[in-house]
């Protein structure tokens, strides 16, 4: 069963595009893993938050996805400059993402 996340990540001052820049890197990364469907990262219009959309084979690749060294060192190098990280839904996706 495909499963799917959409996170918020808010970044402390002044380090918004950083933490765009890593997760931009993120996204090139994970779209290239076999159960990576789609990995999408926008910026909010509402605030100053950015909005991850992720779809994944299972949710057994996707925690699969978190033990790749890729994916450690973007969150290391992400880890200092968040201010907040909010997990707003786990979904199951339908039809086209």
């Amino acid at each position: 069963m495909a499963y799917g996340i959409i996170g918020k990540l808010t970044a402390m001052q002044g380090e918004r595009e950083t933490l765009l820049a890593i997760l931009l890197e993120a996204a090139t990364s994970m779209e290239q893993e076999a159960g990576c469907e789609a990995y999408r990262v926008s910026v909010s219009l509402d605030d100053d938050a950015i909005v991850v959309y992720e779809v994944w084979a299972s949710e057994a690749a996707h925690q699969q996805s978190l033990a790749l060294p890729v994916t450690r060192r973007l969150i290391d190098q992400a880890k200092p400059i968040l201010a907040s990280v909010e997990q707003m839904v786990t979904f199951e996706p339908k039809g086209t993402y």
